[in-house]
Order: C-alpha cells, then sequence, then structure tokens
C-alpha cells in the first residue's frame, strides 16, 4: 500500500542525506556543535582512501534528492521530512563546495559539479 511504500522511500532519502554528511564532522572539535548541512562544518579537506568514489556517491546522492524533491511522492512524504527545498539548498551547497576542491584533479568529478550546478539552477536553489 501507499504508506508503506512512503516508508521505505522516506528511509532512503533520510539514508541518502545522512551518507552524503557522513564526513561533515571529521577534524571538528569533539565538543563543537553541529548546524545540519553546513557547507562550512568540514574545516579541513576530507582525505579518504578513495574521495573519487566518496565524492561522486555524494553527486549521486544529490541527483537522486533532488528527483525526489521534484517528483509527483513529494507531496506524499510527511510533513516533518527532512527533504525539504531549505536542505536540499544547503545539501547542495555543501556537496558543491567539497567536489569544487577536488575537481580539478579529475574530469568526471568536474563534470559532476557542473551537473550539480545545473540542477540547483534549475530547481531555483541559488541564493
Amino acid at each position: 500500500d501507499r504508506k508503506s511504500i512512503v516508508g521505505v522511500a522516506v528511509k532512503c532519502i533520510n539514508a541518502a542525506i545522512q551518507s552524503t554528511v557522513a564526513f561533515d564532522r571529521v577534524g571538528a572539535s569533539p565538543d563543537s556543535k553541529y548546524i545540519n548541512f553546513n557547507p562550512n562544518a568540514r574545516t579541513r579537506r576530507l582525505i579518504v582512501t578513495n574521495i573519487f568514489g566518496t565524492l561522486h556517491a555524494q553527486f549521486g546522492n544529490m541527483l537522486v534528492l533532488a528527483a525526489v524533491f521534484k517528483s509527483p511522492l513529494y507531496k506524499h512524504l510527511p510533513r516533518d521530512t527532512q527533504l525539504t527545498m531549505e536542505s536540499l539548498r544547503l545539501l547542495m551547497d555543501r556537496t558543491c563546495k567539497v567536489l569544487s576542491e577536488v575537481a580539478p584533479n579529475s574530469p568526471v568529478l568536474e563534470m559532476d559539479l557542473k551537473i550539480l550546478y545545473s540542477v540547483r539552477e534549475q530547481l531555483n536553489l541559488n541564493l
């Protein structure tokens, strides 16, 4: 039924959001407060074994979240959904910022960044 399908969709949406911001606190002081989806949450460049795979996955998460936001499904999500225009804008900003740090070293990530800029513009998420 629709309620169970929406419930699964909400879990997927929340997982995509959490996966996107999973590394935001790396390098932060343990007692500092986390501000949701803050593009400036990270204080230094992310160093992981596979930065390409990590950032390309975050790019994919953003495409999924943007698609859900624009889809007819969106109106069926609970009112307290984490996926709002504001949270999508913040997530898009933080993801573009991280991608822009590494994109000069990867043609694929550079293309990912250009695509996200285009999606951000199409959804009127630019400030």
